[in-house]
């Protein structure tokens, strides 16, 4: 009997390629730059599959980034190693790999992590007396550990808008948050909390109402009484003229939210 006939050889399976294999991210770009000069740049190194520049809205200029693809990760590292800090349109471009959105958001996350182990804890401290220096700040949160920055934001006059940062490592952080926040300086009942990202805000525990158009007569004590008939007034302050002591006419109630 004749030998069975040999099967014939399997089809090899090609795995679909990602794209983040072929994918390269093009940084640093020059806004005047075209999408041609970075296939005139890449297509040295291989075949140019995609180039992908986003552009302003208004300008129809480059944002300053793009995307370039490329047939295959051979020619994707090797146009990588070539362009990566060479010049187009009069910059130095920054080229490297194209990842996943979680990888990037992972790569994020870690960054963040580091910046926050150099940088430390930012920490916000409110309702601050006008008079009151980055000296006198440093130095009372200086008590519960080292104090990496002090900042006191001012108006385009220069004149403290009654807020400020503190930078310290987290545990001491931690620490003068419970101890300061509802203890006074200066004169002031400060409010002391964890710094929170642009955007976000945290529910207060206290209220501040602004009061404005108020009579140069009126004091303190009188605010406070007025206030008094509707809650808890946890701080009244009316911020004074330097030159002629008097108040400038308005003045800041902070309230328990609950009353």
């Amino acid at each position: 009997p004749e030998p069975p006939a040999a099967e014939p050889p399997a089809a090899a399976v090609e795995e679909p390629q990602s794209t983040y294999d072929t994918q390269i991210y093009i940084g640093n770009l020059s806004f005047d730059t075209a999408e041609s000069d970075l296939r005139a740049a890449f297509q040295q190194h291989g075949s140019v599959t995609k180039v992908s520049m986003p552009l302003n809205r208004e300008t129809m200029k480059s944002r300053g980034f793009a995307f370039v693809t490329m047939s295959n990760a051979e020619e994707t590292a090797a146009a990588i190693a070539a362009v990566n800090e060479s010049e187009i349109t009069g910059r130095t471009v920054y080229a490297s790999e194209s990842l996943p959105k979680e990888k990037v958001a992972e790569g994020k996350k870690k960054y963040q992590a580091k910046k926050q182990r150099n940088e430390g804890s930012k920490i916000y401290i409110g309702n601050l007396n006008f008079d009151t220096t980055e000296e006198d700040l440093s130095a009372a949160f200086a008590a519960y550990g080292n104090v990496m920055d002090c900042f006191l934001p001012t108006d385009y006059e220069g004149n403290p808008r009654g807020f400020g940062f503190v930078s310290m490592d987290e545990e001491a952080a931690a620490k003068a948050i419970e101890e300061l926040n509802g203890t006074e300086l200066d004169g002031r009942t400060l409010t002391v909390n964890k710094s929170l990202p642009k955007g976000q805000k945290a529910t207060p525990k206290q209220i501040k109402l602004y009061v404005g158009n108020l009579s140069w007569g009126t004091e303190e004590s009188t605010l406070r009484e007025l206030f008094e008939e509707y809650g808890k007034v946890v701080d009244c302050y009316s911020p004074v003229d330097r030159e002629t002591g008097q108040h400038r006419g308005f003045a800041f109630v902070t309230m328990d939210p609950d009353d």
